[in-house]
This record gives structure tokens, sequence and C-alpha cells, in this order.
């Protein structure tokens, strides 16, 4: 009688164990974004640092400090290219970059079209007003839809 009692005990435990995993697993599959999303014009809204760097630092104190890098406009086209302008004089393209999708959630920049590498970013949110990336270094870039 107590086989057969720790036999059901063993087999309940057994049960909840693979209950809990395939729960576990059902939470954890990967959500998709609607890269379509991505289209249009953005303006930086803020950069936020995650590691505690010099270089970072100073690197997003010149950016708080330069209002023209503020005042930059990036036109997400559907070919993959990037137009960047100033947003008081449209007309004007300062340059031309470019971006890409790599698996799930990469999101793949060029600085310059013809740079060998793309910068790696993961996408943290995606929709019609914001688009927040984090950089390979742990940065955080929020971009609101420009109007």
């Amino acid at each position: 009688m107590k086989k057969i009692i720790l036999a059901v005990i063993l087999m309940a435990a057994a049960g909840g164990i693979t209950y809990y995993r395939l729960k576990k697993k059902e939470q954890t599959q990967i959500v998709t974004i609607n890269k379509d999303l991505v289209l249009g014009k953005w303006k930086i809204d803020s950069l936020v640092p995650q590691k505690d760097s010099t270089k970072d630092g100073l690197a997003l104190l010149l950016f708080a400090i330069d209002s023209a890098a503020r005042d930059l406009v990036y036109d997400f086209q559907a070919d993959g290219k990037v137009l960047v302008s100033q947003s008081s004089d449209p007309a004007t393209k300062k340059d031309t970059s470019s971006f890409s999708w790599g698996k799930d959630k990469e999101f793949l920049w060029k600085e310059k079209i013809t740079d060998p590498t793309a910068d790696t970013m993961t996408v943290i949110k995606l929709d019609k007003k914001d688009f927040v990336v984090k950089s390979s270094d742990s940065t955080l870039i929020y971009l609101k839809k420009a109007k």
C-alpha cells in the first residue's frame, strides 16, 4: 500500500512539474513586432545609458548640449534607407544612413550606407508613437514620431 501511495505522489509531482514548464514556455515565446511601424519620420527624444561609463556619459552630455543633434529628423524608408535632415529645414537631406532587420527583434543600423558592418540593436518597443532600441553598450535610445 505504501508503494502505491508513493507512486501516486511521484506521478502527481511529475505532472505538476510538466504543467509548470509548459506554462512557462508559453509565456516566454517571442512577441512579434510590426516592422512596418518603423517607416516614417522619427526624432530622438532621449538617450539613457545603462552602464556607468565616462566615455558614454561624455557623449550623452554632448548630445544633450548640442541642439542641432536634438533637431535631427530620421526618415525611415521602405527600401532600408534613412534620410537624416534638420526639422527646421526638411528639404536638405544631411545624410543617408540605412537600416535592416535581423533575427527576432534585432535592428541593424549603418551610419553610412557604405559601412561594412552594422550596429546591432534590440527593439524594446515599437508602436505608432514610440520607438525604443537598446544599443550594444546597453544605452536606450528613445525616439518619438515626428509630426
